[in-house]
């Protein structure tokens, strides 16, 4: 009896837990000065279509393939950052976390995002360019490659909802997985671009909806081609 009230106990911790856990998450976004103007609208646009593509009408197909409910909102302007310390290029470790940095003090807000012209190095032992970076999570931080600016894609055709969303997965703590089809698949997000329903997992989903550091982050991985799944 008394093993049974023990589950029962821990299973309502559980579901508390998942009740409580955060959906909604406010974002500040910033621009170097080098790179193009870059409009609230735009802004707005790309984290409805974040949101969108994660909820994906509250509709599932199975375990692989679930509706999650995480919606980013924009907080306050597009501001401007850039100085000596903050290059519009990121090529080492002191410009990443120099750039990261930016935006830190904003009170409000869940996580940053750093909009630059290039990201040549984000985390030890993965091959660069890059469109996006989230690593070391600790900086509650993403820094993008300008809309427009992508090196392996034309600019209307990257889908910069889905970078953005990727790098947020990697906050919360999710790594890399090998598929054609997944938000956090472990090659180029510009892939991703041609796939109709791109696929998120319960398990991504509950980091996702937990919030930064929810999840414990994975070691890192190159890219390796795989079937969706």
């Amino acid at each position: 009896m008394q093993m049974i009230i023990a589950i029962l106990f821990f299973v309502s911790l559980m579901l508390v837990d998942e009740a409580s856990a955060q959906s909604t998450y406010s974002v500040s976004v910033s621009r170097h000065a080098a790179v193009p103007a870059l409009s609230e609208a735009h802004v707005r646009k790309i984290l409805e279509d974040a949101s969108k593509m994660l909820q994906k009408n509250s509709v599932s197909n199975g375990d692989t393939d679930v509706a999650c409910d995480v919606t980013f909102t924009l907080v306050g302007p597009v501001r401007t950052f850039g100085s000596a310390d903050t290059p519009p290029n990121i090529v080492d470790e002191q410009h990443r976390d120099a750039v990261h940095k930016v935006d830190s003090d904003v009170i409000g807000v869940d996580f940053h995002i750093e909009v630059v012209d290039e990201i040549r190095f984000c985390r030890p032992n993965l091959d660069g360019p890059f469109n996006g970076c989230a690593f070391p999570p600790d900086f509650r931080s993403i820094i993008v490659v300008h809309p427009g600016k992508h090196p392996d894609a034309p600019p209307l055709e990257f889908p910069d909802h889905l970078l953005w969303a990727h790098e947020f997965g990697h906050l919360t703590g999710l790594g890399h997985r090998h598929s054609k089809c997944a938000l956090m698949t472990s090659c180029s997000v510009a892939d991703l671009a041609s796939v109709t329903r791109v696929r998120v997992n319960n398990e991504e989903c509950r980091c996702l909806r937990g919030g930064l550091g929810f999840c414990p982050l994975p070691a890192a991985v190159n890219c390796q081609p795989a079937d969706c799944q």
